[in-house]
């Protein structure tokens, strides 16, 4: 129990000795019940999405229908009714997995996890409550069902009807589902558990006799023992990968995410070109730029940030970046990775940030649209526009790039320049709308009909 104290700063030495005794023994206590591991943040990389984000568009964070890992699984959570229709599935799959090499035991297997337990919990960005019976039956479940589903999709097993997932629509689910931040296992889980079935694994091939039946399928596997996970996350995530990375050319990834992240922007900021603070001017509008001159051009390169500016002929270049209903959650999931891990290397936060600087307006998306940067599956332009004026909401940007930086900077002094200012008035004045266009042709070319008349007069008279 505390000491009282009838008056505060009138307390004698003896009583402030016993204040500051009580108050470090209480803390010492709470310091003891804090998880060792919470400190220790060099492995931690799968996260709750932050309140401030999840708000703005809850559905781009959620499972549509199959949980990975802790945060959303019905089992041991409050995980909706559509996940616990798949709990099930993911036991079938288990055993189809375990069924693939003979030597593979269950046992073999949770004992390779439960020397790996506390690493597997230490990339969990918060404490992780299950009882270790409940987290290692978990880990196992979801990370077979994930080797299952890859395999079955690399072979094209998922084609056909022997497949319990073979519907387009809960394929499409699934994908989904894959690419979330909060629905995640470790990579090397997924690896190790993989490798342990390796020698000797049956790769089943649906086609054997039918060649290039779909270029979405690897076909008929000739060498199962060169077979890796990597290749195979490889080849369901391949629509990602750009710039045609192979697997032995980067670090092993932290997960789905991480590795989505590294297909769309795998060239790393140099942390000696960071620069702190922000922009003391945002970036005009696509319009706004595109009435003082800027010319906006589609990129060939497969980079996203891969922006040129040319500041001679006031010409942008930006890659073209495909925008359908699953543009969002895939932005959404690796800014929101980004935010919570890669704060100093913000390659896709500056990314969005530029164009959301850029877009905010339909009539701005149109521009971007009509010069083949956007390729718009959504079919509506204001619907892009308030895709990309959403994606940076509370979100933070407190280091930049040099290169980031100059081009913003760029933009705003050709925005800002004198002679293109001008010419924003002039065409606002005269030309901003198809009656100001043709009132103004109209006053021109009579203008210049009687200037011809004049000067046809003054001949005529001489």
């Amino acid at each position: 129990m505390i000491p009282e104290y009838s008056e505060i700063g009138s307390t004698s030495s003896s009583e402030s000795q016993a204040q500051a005794q009580y108050l470090e023994t209480q803390l010492t206590n709470m310091l003891r019940k804090v998880d060792p591991e919470i400190t220790e943040l060099n492995e931690k990389c799968i996260y709750r999405v932050p309140e401030k984000f999840r708000r703005v568009n809850p559905k781009a964070y959620t499972p549509r229908v199959v949980s990975i890992g802790p945060f959303h699984n019905p089992r041991y959570s409050n995980g909706g009714d559509n996940l616990k229709l798949m709990e099930e599935r993911k036991l079938k799959y288990l055993e189809k997995f375990l069924n693939r090499n003979k030597h593979l035991s269950m046992k073999g297997l949770f004992l390779r996890l439960i020397e790996k337990e506390k690493q597997i919990r230490g990339y969990y960005a918060e404490p992780v409550s299950y009882s270790s019976d409940d987290f290692l039956t978990m880990i196992l479940v979801d990370a077979c069902f994930i080797i299952e589903h890859f395999l079955r999709y690399y072979t094209g097993l998922t084609l056909t009807e022997r497949d319990t997932l073979s519907e387009p629509c809960l394929l499409s689910d699934i994908y989904h589902d894959m690419i979330l931040l909060e629905n995640q296992l470790p990579f090397f889980v997924l690896e190790d558990i993989f490798n342990s079935a390796h020698p000797g694994m049956i790769v089943e091939f649906p086609y054997k006799d039918v060649k290039g039946i779909n270029d979405d399928y690897a076909g008929p596997i000739t060498d199962v023992e060169s077979l890796s996970f990597i290749a195979i996350t490889f080849h369901y995530f391949r629509k990602y990968n750009h710039y045609i990375i192979e697997p032995a050319h980067i670090d092993r990834p932290y997960h789905f995410i991480d590795l989505l992240r590294i297909f769309w922007l795998p060239i790393p900021i140099p942390p000696e070109s960071l620069k702190s603070g922000f922009m003391d001017k945002l970036i005009p509008s696509a319009s706004q730029l595109s009435e003082v001159g800027m010319v906006f051009k589609a990129s060939s390169s497969p980079g996203l940030f891969d922006i040129k500016y040319d500041h001679h002929m006031g010409v942008m270049e930006i890659p073209c970046i495909l925008i359908n209903h699953k543009t969002e959650t895939e932005l959404r999931n690796i800014l929101a990775l980004e935010q919570c891990r890669y704060i100093l290397s913000p390659n896709m936060t500056q990314y969005l940030f530029i164009l959301d600087c850029l877009v905010n307006t339909d009539k701005d998306a149109s521009i971007l649209i009509d010069n083949k940067i956007f390729i718009n599956w959504l079919g509506d332009a204001n619907a892009v526009a308030k895709m990309f004026n959403s994606l940076c909401s509370n979100v933070g940007l407190p280091f930049i790039s040099e290169e980031c930086f100059s081009l913003c900077d760029n933009l705003v002094k050709f925005y800002e320049n004198p002679r293109n200012k001008y010419k924003a008035i002039f065409y606002h004045e005269y030309f901003n709308t198809p009656w100001k266009k043709a009132s103004t042709s109209a006053a021109v070319l009579l203008l210049l009909l009687t200037l011809i008349q004049t000067i046809c007069s003054v001949i005529s008279f001489f």
